[in-house]
């Protein structure tokens, strides 16, 4: 009821009544649901094939976009008046700035509750389904995991300077050290981890490729799963969880203007079952239900020791201009 109220009252904020549960006649009735999301084909058909199991009767519309072609599009149609979308699955930096633009409707999905803490929108306009976790990354046959940076002020050490890769395609850091010491103090920090004589380099899963290649010894604020998955086959490479370590948090989102309402909100609710999230696992994603843990313990203990999840409420232009500035000098 309280949950219920606290939507109530967003809506008359933002303009948009608060969904409730799907109505599985009307689900059934619509028949469809489109989807704009940032999901690989071949990895939404395996979660598809999951959705057709318990729900035969639902044809989803998979539109795949690149993360801000995707929000692009959105916010044009919506203010074109063109209501198209029914469901987002959104990168990471994307819900809060769309909902900001008024295209998303608040959802009190009954299986939110399931969900580990934090990675809920606590108003209701979107649900995280997986997430990635930024830590330390060692190659082990160059250094002794022990020796390793193991804290953001260890990144700072003269020791690591000019042995440590860094990913120059996202701000998340600095955002994540924003939200958690202030904006001050976070760029005080940056600037600091700049003067390391950082090994830049773009792309996640090449960096960690280059780890395992022994181009580095190190990598900081690197992703858990790009680790994990060479890790698990011997390569030598280990990571190192931070305190806090951050998150960020792939989620879904019901359109304002759903044409097949009843089908977004069942369509979110798989998203967020158990069949849904074993099903997202299978594709090598994080889950985040408690219960259908990742499939390795390690970073399934990681989740459960609550990181920072990255909320991304700042102003994202602001933001990368001090990105820029930090780390490119411009």
């Amino acid at each position: 009821m309280i949950q219920f109220i606290a939507l109530l009252l967003l809506a008359v904020v933002f303009g948009a009544p608060p969904l409730r549960g799907a109505d599985l006649d009307q689900a059934k009735k619509e028949g469809e649901v489109v989807l704009y999301t940032t999901m690989i084909v071949s990895d939404f058909q395996v979660f598809q094939k999951a959705l057709v199991k318990k729900y035969p009767f639902l044809k989803v519309n998979h539109v795949r976009l690149g993360a801000s072609t995707l929000v692009s599009r959105a916010i044009a149609e919506f203010r074109a008046g063109k209501h198209l979308t029914d469901v987002y699955g959104v990168a990471p930096d994307s819900p809060n700035y769309m909902r900001e633009q008024g295209i998303l409707a608040p959802y009190a999905s009954s299986e939110a509750k399931y969900i580990h803490k934090g990675f809920i929108d606590p108003n209701g306009f979107w649900s995280g389904i997986t997430t990635d976790v930024l830590v330390t990354g060692v190659n082990t046959a160059q250094l002794n995991v022990k020796r390793a940076p193991h804290s953001y002020a260890d990144y700072l050490k003269p020791e690591f300077k000019g042995k440590m890769a860094f990913h120059m395609g996202t701000n998340n850091p600095l955002i994540g050290m924003s939200e958690m010491q202030g904006e001050e103090k976070a760029l005080a920090y940056m600037r600091s981890f700049a003067k390391q004589d950082l090994i830049q380099h773009n792309g996640y899963t090449k960096i960690s490729q280059l780890l395992a290649a022994g181009e580095f010894p190190i990598v900081a604020f690197m992703q858990v799963t790009k680790l994990e998955k060479i890790r698990e086959r011997n390569g030598p490479v280990d990571w190192i969880p931070l305190d806090p370590s951050f998150a960020t948090v792939s989620s879904v989102a019901v359109s304002k203007h759903a044409p097949h309402a009843n089908a977004a909100r069942l369509l979110v609710d798989f998203y967020l079952s158990e069949e849904g999230q074993k099903a997202l696992r299978e594709i090598d994603k994080i889950p985040l239900r408690r219960g259908v843990d990742a499939d390795s313990k390690r970073v399934a203990e990681l989740i459960e020791q609550t990181p920072h999840v990255i909320k991304y409420e700042g102003d994202p232009g602001k933001q990368i201009k001090q990105f820029n500035e930090i780390f490119l000098g411009r």
